[in-house]
């Protein structure tokens, strides 16, 4: 079944509008009396297509849905990379699972974001996340944070276990830091030109973990999904 966030009930109906109305009017034409699910309040309901008003779809809840919830918080902090490759991890971090995603000037990064295109490349990027999430039947859309330029603005995302992939110089493995419980993690990626000592000094001076994803080294897509799935793998 196709799924929709909402933000709007009344009584035992929820109100779906704008791009989702058109999207189940015009594009996948669905019907009155159909099933959809409803995500409201990172809650996932059952409903049932009630009517079809001028600018508004009403949906009749039947009952909660189980909801698929993870037991640990993921924060992705990474370099901005090229727009298609940078979209790709957008997409794939959704659908694996991570909280938030804070895009970082590091610098060595090779696409620079111009400060006048930053709000609409931030509301473009959120867009890519809530349609990844409706696609993996996601009840929570990971949020996309404005872009850091300054490295020492890190230290205000706080989470259980902070760690770094770093490729040089640096032997720790990921297994020795999820042998304990932790709540949330942030896994800080470098850009395609890599993180800078002096940048990795500094994330390991306000508590990051520097750790080594293999002998082999991957490209930064590859490596912010690999880390991803592999906490989740460990913690779920």
């Amino acid at each position: 079944m196709h799924s929709f966030f909402v933000s709007k009930k009344i009584d035992d109906n929820f109100l779906i509008e704008d791009k989702d109305l058109h999207h189940i009017k015009n594009v996948i034409k669905l019907s009155v009396g159909e099933k959809i699910y409803c995500i409201y309040e990172n809650e996932k309901y059952n409903c049932e297509i009630k009517e079809f008003l001028d600018q508004v779809c009403s949906a009749k809840i039947l009952n909660k849905t189980e909801a698929n919830k993870s037991l640990i918080e993921i924060n992705l902090i990474a370099g901005i990379i090229r727009e298609q490759k940078w979209d790709y991890i957008l997409q794939k971090a959704t659908e694996l699972g991570v909280t938030k995603i804070i895009p970082v000037q590091f610098k060595r990064n090779v696409v620079v974001i111009e400060d006048k295109k930053r709000e609409i490349k931030k509301k473009r990027w959120q867009e890519i996340c809530e349609t990844a999430s409706k696609q993996s039947k996601r009840t929570v859309i990971p949020q996309v944070l404005d872009i850091i330029k300054n490295i020492e603005d890190l230290k205000n995302i706080k989470a259980d276990l902070n760690l770094v992939a770093w490729e040089e110089n640096c032997e720790n493995n990921l297994k020795s830091f999820l042998q304990k419980e932790y709540k949330s993690v942030n896994i800080v990626i470098g850009p395609e030109g890599g993180l800078e000592k002096k940048e990795v000094d500094f994330l390991e001076s306000i508590g990051y973990k520097c750790i080594s994803l293999g002998s082999n080294i991957l490209r930064a897509e590859t490596a912010s999904l690999f880390l991803i799935s592999a906490i989740m793998y460990e913690k779920n």
